[in-house]
């Protein structure tokens, strides 16, 4: 990884893990979304409570009903909790995770790229969200400049990701637990981000700070694959088999203030 001595952008200069066939880690059928003691944090309804606080933070600064895009729509928490109080669909780059929303949450979601979405939507767009995904995206300026040709004069960007400026994220260093060179290959302060955006087309309206509620298991596995095969990671798998099932199914509520929200308005 890499940091900026200016701004204080991190970024993975070898960009976005691909597979022998090309195709990315979020395109595979073993995506990275089921790998990795990641199934805890994508699928369960952990997810739902996230995507919920998401609605929340939307709607202070939002009320329209008109067309909404979410934009790396996973599998579809989000588009289900906005509900009917809006025209929500989806973009996913993951066709597993697409199919998955459907079938389950019965929402409107469309595979594709967050780079080139697609037209058939409809379109502008009052309000285009994009929840933890810029970290993912090899080119962030590429896909603001794409999500903004989406929204109408005047229309709302939402977007959440992990706060590279924050206390927590300073105080650990190397050891932060965003730093994940696998998945998070770009990542910023509220003040890089915040200039980003400007230079794209956008004025930031306000920003907020989100916790999360995690499963005692998802972060015993988790913790246990970033910290990998050495005595640390031993110790953790040796910790978390010692944990009766029942608990680890728990959940417990997280906020360290470094991941955010921002809410930002199109401009001519």
């Amino acid at each position: 990884m890499a940091r900026c001595r200016n701004c204080g952008h991190i970024a993975v200069v070898e960009g976005l893990a691909i597979g022998e066939d090309g195709r990315s880690i979020y395109e595979t059928e073993d995506s990275i979304f089921s790998r990795d003691g990641n199934a805890d944090y994508y699928m369960d309804e952990t997810r739902m409570l996230a995507a919920e606080a998401k609605v929340r933070f939307v709607r202070h600064y939002w009320a329209g009903n008109g067309p909404l895009l979410d934009v790396g729509a996973g599998f579809g928490h989000f588009l289900k909790a906005v509900g009917g109080g809006c025209a929500a669909s989806g973009v996913e780059l993951s066709p597993h995770a697409v199919a998955w929303s459907r079938e389950h949450f019965g929402v409107r979601s469309d595979v594709g790229s967050t780079y080139d979405i697609p037209w058939n939507h409809d379109r502008p767009f009052q309000a285009v969200t994009c929840w933890d995904v810029i970290e993912h995206l090899e080119d962030p300026r590429r896909a603001l400049a794409e999500m903004r040709a989406h929204l109408q004069e005047d229309g709302w960007l939402f977007l959440s990701t992990p706060d590279a400026g924050a206390a927590i994220a300073r105080l650990m260093g190397r050891h932060w637990h965003y730093l994940d060179p696998i998945q998070h290959i770009n990542l910023f302060s509220l003040r890089n981000l915040t200039r980003l955006l400007e230079d794209h087309g956008f004025r930031v309206e306000g920003a907020a700070h989100l916790g999360h509620a995690y499963r005692i298991n998802y972060i015993v596995n988790r913790v246990s694959f970033l910290a990998g095969n050495g005595w640390l990671g031993s110790g953790v798998r040796q910790i978390g088999r010692a944990i009766p099932r029942g608990i680890r199914r728990r959940q417990l509520h997280i906020k360290l203030g470094d991941v955010m929200a921002v809410a930002a308005r199109r401009i001519r």
